[in-house]
């Protein structure tokens, strides 16, 4: 595992598996406490909870942006060695793992439901559904970063959830509605200017208006 620590945005980046399938989960840092954003796959407990651990701050919150395997990872074994860190998943994803919907899975039962606008600390949570029905972001407002999941990925080409890439095409295959992801995208970053992306897959992405012009006029001609 690869560890990166973003101090302008009080963060550190978890890159599991970074040459074969790059998956990334987050650390947030603060004040008093800290909150992991993603759990990776099953097999990475050990070293997430290191990484944790190594922060010196009691973990408050395990937020889940959703609920896919290379997200929800084990986070049975994360939850158990945390017992006080809150479970928390958007409230749509969580209705979606108790109807049978294909691909989302969650293995644990969540202590908090998440809505648009919650706020978490520093986190304010942001409906984006697309990728997945019930996919969430973060918004660290002190930075004005944000932390899609897969509602964009930079590995193999930046690009919106269900746009393919084909050197990494994977979300693009996992996504069950692209016209929801494009509309998703366009709204996060009407309502905040956001300076950093961090998402599922990938690095950190430093988006200008034009980029994401350009994303959305991709992903759309793909629809």
């Amino acid at each position: 595992m690869k560890t990166i620590y973003h101090s302008t945005e009080e963060s550190l980046q978890l890159i599991t598996m970074p040459r074969i399938f790059p998956i990334n989960c987050y650390i947030i840092l603060e004040k008093d406490y800290c909150v992991l954003i993603d759990c990776s796959k099953q097999g990475m407990a050990e070293p997430i909870i290191k990484a944790v651990e190594d922060t010196g701050k009691p973990l408050k919150y395990i937020i889940l942006t959703h609920a896919q395997a290379d997200h929800t990872g084990d986070i049975n074994k994360i939850k158990n060695y945390f017992p006080k860190a809150k479970v928390c998943i958007g409230a749509q994803e969580f209705s979606d793992s108790k109807t049978g919907v294909r691909n989302i899975h969650l293995p644990i039962e969540p202590e908090l439901l998440l809505k648009h606008k919650d706020v978490l600390g520093s986190l304010v949570v942001y409906e984006t559904p697309g990728h997945t029905n019930g996919s969430i972001s973060l918004i660290d407002t002190r930075s004005l970063s944000s932390y899609v999941g897969d509602l964009i990925q930079t590995r193999g080409g930046a690009a919106i959830s269900g746009d393919l890439r084909w050197r990494f095409p994977f979300p693009a295959f996992a996504t069950v509605d692209k016209q929801a992801a494009v509309d998703s995208v366009k709204s996060l970053y009407a309502d905040y200017t956001i300076y950093k992306t961090f998402c599922g897959h990938g690095p950190v992405l430093v988006p200008t208006h034009n980029e994401i012009t350009q994303l959305i006029k991709r992903a759309e001609q793909k629809i």
